[in-house]
C-alpha cells in the first residue's frame, strides 16, 4: 500500500471525528461569503441607493466573524491534533518517520480545508441569493439587484486559506517535539498549564475590579474606553478561570459537611475545568460580544421612533439657497394640498450661507423656532444641532471669536457661549458647516453685502407625519426637476446634486433607522446562531478529547460496584459547570457593559436592562435545552460502552 493510499484510508477511517469541525467550518465560510457578497455588491454599497446607516451595519459583524473564524479554527485544529497524537505514536512504532507524520498531517488538514472552503462557497452561492432576497424585503429599495462578484469569492478564499495555512504551519512546527512515548500517553495525559494556583486568580480579581472601576468612571466623550476596559476584564477573567478549579476544590473540602461525597467531583472538576479553561474563555467572549451587539441593535430598533422625532423637530424641511430648490409657490401648494395628511404649518427661516458658516439672526430664529436667545451686539452664539436630552455631557466645541466681513470692514465678534439644541432638522446643504447666531443689527449690517447668499429654510409640519412619505417623495421629485431645468449642477453629478439639495424629513429618517435596525437584527441573529452552534461544537470537542480517559475511569468504578444511576450523576455533575458557567458569565458582562453604556449615552437604564436580560434569557434557555439533549446522549453512550445501560 502506498503512503498516499494509506493516508487516505486513515483519513476516511477518522472522518467522523472531523465531521463536526468540517460542518461548522463550512457554515462559517458560508456566512462569511454571504456577508462578502453584500460588501462587494455595488448596488448595496452605493450610498445613493442604500442609506449608509443600513449598509454600515455590515462592518461590525464582518469584523467579529473574522475574529471568531481565527479563534475557532485555531482551537478546533489543536483539539483534532490531540485526537490524533496517540495514532501518530502508534504509526511511529510501526516505522513512520517525523517526515511521514508531517505529510499525513498536511494531507488530512489540507483535505478538510479544501472541502470546507468548497462546500462553504457552494452553500454560500445558493444561500446568498436567499439572504439577499430577505435583505431586499427589509431594505425595500428599488433597482437593487443581486450580484455574485469575483471579489466575494477571492476575499473568502484568501482569508480562509491564510488561516488554514497558519494553523497547519503551527501544527507542523509542534511535530518537532513529538516522541513515541509522549504521543502514546497523550490520550491519558492532562495538558500542562503554566498558570495555576490561587495567586493568578487573585491577580485576575484585581484586574476585573480595575476594569469595572475604569468603566464606571467613563464619560460620554471616552467612546474608546469600552475596548480598553473589556481587554483588561477578559485578561482578569482568564486568570480567575485558571484558579477557579483550585478554589472550588478548596471550598468543597473546607466548608462541605459531607466532604467524602464530593471527592470524585473535586477530582473531576480540577481536571475537566482546568483542561477546559481555554474553551470556556472563548465561549465567554463569544457570548459577551454577541449579546452586547444584539442588545444594541435591538435597543436602537425599538428606539427608532423617539430617535427620528428627536433628530427632526419638523416633519419636513428643505433649504432654498443659491437659486436651488426655488420651486414655484403653485407647485409647492399643489404638492402639499394633494398629500394624505393636511398641512398644519409652513414657516420660512432666513439665513446667510457664508461658507463654511451658516449665519442666523437671533430675532428671526426666535420668531420661527420659539426660542429666547438674546445676542449682544459685537458678540455671537455658537449653535450645535444636537439634542442634549440624548445624554451627551461632553464639551461641545465652539469658536472663541468670529471674523465678520461687513461693509465697514472686518470686525471681530466675541463668543457669548455655545447652544446645543435641535432647533430644526439637519438639512444636508445647511449642515455642512458651522452655525453662528448674530445680533439682529450685526446680521442686517452684512446682509446687503451678501444678498446672493441669502437662503431660506422651509419648515413644514403636518397633522400626521407618518403619512408624509409619498408627499416627501413627490416634493423631492419636484426639487430635482426644478434644479435640473433652471440651475447648473454643482458637482457635475446629478445624483450627488440631488443628495445635497434633498429634503430632511422625519418619515425618511424613521424609515432608514427602522430598516437599519431590522437589517442589523437579521445580521446579528445569523451571527448569534453561528456563535451558539460553535460554542456547542467547542464544548463537544473538549469533552470528546477526554472520552477514553473518562471511559477507563468509569470502568474502574464499575468494578467496585457503582450503579448506572450513581454513574449518571457523576457524569452530569461537572458538565453543568462547563455548560453554564461561560454563559452566565457572558450574560453578566454583556449586561453590565451594555446597560451602563446606554445609561451614559441616553440616560436610560430600565429599557436596555430588560432587553439584554431578555436576550440573555433566550441564550440561556437554548443552552439548557442543548445541555439536556447532549448529557442524555452522552450518558447513554457512556453507560452502553461500559456495560451499565441495562441496569
Amino acid at each position: 500500500m502506498t503512503f498516499r493510499r494509506m493516508a487516505f484510508q486513515i483519513f476516511k477511517a477518522n472522518l467522523r471525528r472531523y465531521l463536526l469541525f468540517f460542518l461548522c467550518s463550512s457554515f462559517t465560510i458560508m456566512i462569511f461569503f454571504t456577508f462578502a457578497t453584500l460588501s462587494n455588491n455595488p448596488d448595496f454599497m452605493d450610498s445613493y441607493k442604500v442609506n449608509g446607516m443600513i449598509s454600515g451595519n455590515l462592518y461590525a459583524p464582518t469584523l467579529i466573524l473574522k475574529v471568531f473564524a481565527v479563534l475557532f479554527l485555531i482551537y478546533a485544529q489543536s483539539a483534532f491534533v490531540k485526537f490524533r497524537k496517540s495514532d501518530y505514536g502508534l504509526f511511529m512504532v510501526l516505522g513512520m518517520t517525523h517526515h511521514n507524520i508531517r505529510k499525513m498531517l498536511v494531507f488530512e488538514n489540507g483535505m478538510i480545508a479544501v472541502a470546507s472552503i468548497l462546500t462553504g462557497l457552494g452553500l454560500g452561492t445558493v444561500f446568498s441569493g436567499i439572504f439577499f432576497g430577505l435583505v431586499s424585503l427589509i431594505v425595500d429599495v428599488q433597482d437593487l439587484s443581486f450580484r455574485l462578484t469575483m471579489e466575494s469569492y477571492k476575499d473568502t478564499v484568501i482569508f480562509f486559506v491564510v488561516i488554514y495555512s497558519v494553523v497547519i504551519a503551527c501544527s507542523l512546527v509542534l511535530t518537532l517535539r513529538y516522541s513515541i512515548v509522549n504521543l502514546l500517553k497523550e490520550a491519558r495525559t492532562a495538558d500542562r498549564s503554566l498558570i495555576h494556583g490561587s495567586v493568578p486568580g487573585i491577580i485576575g480579581i484585581v484586574l476585573v475590579a480595575i476594569a469595572v472601576g475604569d468603566w464606571l468612571s467613563r464619560t460620554a466623550e471616552e467612546s474608546d474606553l469600552v475596548l480598553r476596559s473589556l481587554m483588561i476584564c477578559f485578561v482578569g477573567i482568564y486568570l480567575v478561570m485558571s484558579s477557579l478549579s483550585d478554589w472550588i476544590s478548596f471550598a468543597l473540602k473546607r466548608f462541605s459537611k459531607n466532604n467524602h461525597k464530593n471527592m470524585l467531583f473535586v477530582s473531576d472538576i480540577k481536571y475537566s475545568f482546568g483542561q477546559s479553561k481555554i474553551v470556556l474563555f472563548l465561549i465567554t467572549i463569544l457570548v459577551t460580544f454577541s449579546l452586547m451587539l444584539n442588545s444594541l441593535v435591538l435597543f436602537l430598533t425599538i428606539d427608532t421612533l423617539n430617535m427620528a422625532t428627536r433628530q427632526n423637530p419638523y416633519h419636513i424641511a428643505y433649504a432654498e439657497v443659491f437659486g436651488k430648490n426655488r420651486i414655484p409657490q403653485e407647485t409647492l401648494s399643489k404638492i402639499l394640498d394633494d398629500g394624505k395628511t393636511p398641512l398644519n404649518s409652513h414657516q420660512v427661516l432666513e439665513y446667510m450661507d457664508l461658507h463654511p458658516f451658516k449665519v442666523f439672526s437671533d430675532q428671526k430664529l426666535n420668531t420661527i423656532t420659539g426660542s429666547h436667545y438674546k445676542v449682544e451686539q459685537g458678540h455671537f452664539l455658537n449653535l450645535s444641532l444636537y439634542d442634549q436630552s440624548e445624554g451627551y455631557e461632553g464639551e461641545i466645541p465652539g469658536m472663541a471669536t468670529y471674523e465678520l466681513d461687513s461693509p465697514a470692514g472686518k470686525k471681530t465678534l466675541i463668543s457669548q457661549g455655545v447652544i446645543a439644541k435641535m432647533l430644526f432638522n439637519r438639512i444636508p446643504i445647511v449642515s455642512n458647516g458651522l452655525y453662528v447666531i448674530l445680533n439682529e443689527q450685526d446680521y442686517i449690517a452684512i446682509k446687503t453685502a451678501n444678498i446672493k447668499r441669502i437662503g431660506h429654510i422651509h419648515l413644514l409640519n403636518f397633522k400626521n407625519w407618518k403619512k408624509t412619505a409619498e408627499l416627501d417623495a413627490e416634493l423631492n421629485v419636484a426639487l430635482v426637476k426644478y434644479n435640473k431645468e433652471n440651475t447648473v449642477s454643482w458637482y457635475r453629478d446629478d445624483r450627488h446634486d440631488a443628495a445635497v439639495f434633498v429634503t430632511q424629513s422625519r418619515i425618511v429618517e424613521y424609515t432608514h433607522l427602522k430598516q437599519a435596525g431590522e437589517f442589523g437584527v437579521m445580521l446579528f441573529t445569523f451571527e448569534g446562531l453561528l456563535f451558539f452552534l460553535s460554542s456547542g461544537v467547542l464544548l463537544h470537542f473538549r469533552i470528546l478529547t477526554d472520552w477514553e480517559r473518562e471511559k477507563i475511569k468509569f470502568l474502574k468504578l464499575k468494578r467496585i460496584g457503582i450503579t448506572s444511576k450513581e454513574l449518571a450523576k457523576i457524569i452530569t455533575k461537572p458538565l453543568r459547570l462547563l455548560f453554564f458557567f461561560p454563559y452566565l458569565l457572558g450574560i453578566v458582562l454583556s449586561t453590565f457593559y451594555f446597560v451602563y453604556a446606554v445609561k451614559i449615552a441616553a440616560r436610560q437604564i430600565i429599557e436596555p436592562l430588560s432587553e439584554v436580560l431578555l436576550l440573555g434569557g433566550m441564550y440561556l434557555g437554548l443552552q439548557v435545552l442543548f445541555y439536556l439533549i447532549y448529557t442524555r446522549r452522552y450518558t447513554h453512550r457512556m453507560l452502553k460502552e461500559i456495560g451499565l445501560d441495562k441496569q
